[in-house]
């Protein structure tokens, strides 16, 4: 039994030698599929009630949850252990729980705003550029696993202001900035304890050596990354705002 599950499990199956790196045939499709979910999950359900919808988004963070907490259990089979990244210290893998509790606990809706536009941003970003998910075939575990949950997790943001249950209001912006540094602190702890690169505090994103090789000092990235962060949010702001001031007009005419 311990050895079909390795082989389920196995990075290549058929050794193609094909992967999923950043801007190749296989991330294009991830990507086509990701998004064209996200647009017919929005046509499907952009006229039905409420209920409808918190439906949906429960669905997905329920999947979101289950993906995550589901991969732990075959790290062995996968990466011959535990796969320290994949710990709750990345803004994306955070985000799972504080999707949850802003989903399912009644007092969520205090933070909802703020995890629902990073929702949107942080997947968005690592999907854009996949630099992290192995080179495992585009069909193995490794590869679907990760596209999946940072899918599922940007769906729940997207469909989050796309369905209106979260308004973005340039008053609550605080609480993104508040959010951003506490992410930031605690992505930091992880660091200092395990000697990791969350967040990437440690060197930068693209790994290229800004930090290993002085150009910059480890300390910019504490700084440089949530301030990078949060002007994302003031563009994710600015583009909501932008769309409801459109809508308005179209209602008007």
């Amino acid at each position: 039994m311990r050895e079909l599950f390795f082989k389920l499990f196995e990075m290549s199956h058929f050794n193609t030698g094909i992967s999923v790196t950043a801007f190749s045939i296989p991330h294009f499709v991830y990507m086509v599929l990701i998004f064209g979910g996200i647009i017919w999950t929005w046509f499907a359900y952009k006229n039905k009630g409420t209920e409808a919808k918190e439906k949906v988004l429960r669905f997905l963070a329920y999947a979101l949850a289950l993906s995550y907490l589901g991969d732990f259990f075959v790290h062995e089979f996968v990466y011959g252990g535990l796969n320290t990244d994949k710990l709750p210290f990345h803004i994306c893998t955070v985000l799972c729980p504080l999707v949850a509790i802003s989903q399912f606990n009644h007092k969520g809706d205090k933070i909802k705003e703020p995890v629902a536009v990073l929702a949107v941003l942080a997947p968005m970003m690592y999907l854009c550029y996949p630099a992290s998910i192995g080179s495992g075939e585009p069909w193995c575990y490794q590869a679907v696993q990760t596209m999946f949950y940072h899918g599922v997790l940007m769906a729940w943001g997207i469909l989050n202001l796309a369905f209106g249950v979260v308004k973005p209001d340039m008053k609550h912006i605080w609480k993104s900035a508040i959010l951003l540094v506490g992410i930031t602190l605690w992505a930091k702890l992880g660091n200092i304890l395990m000697e990791h690169n969350w967040f990437f505090l440690e060197e930068d994103a693209f790994y290229i050596g800004l930090v290993a090789n002085g150009i910059i000092p480890k300390w910019v990235l504490m700084i440089a990354n949530p301030i990078i962060f949060f002007l994302a949010v003031l563009a994710v702001y600015g583009v909501c705002y932008a769309v409801r001031g459109k809508g308005a007009k179209q209602a008007v005419s």
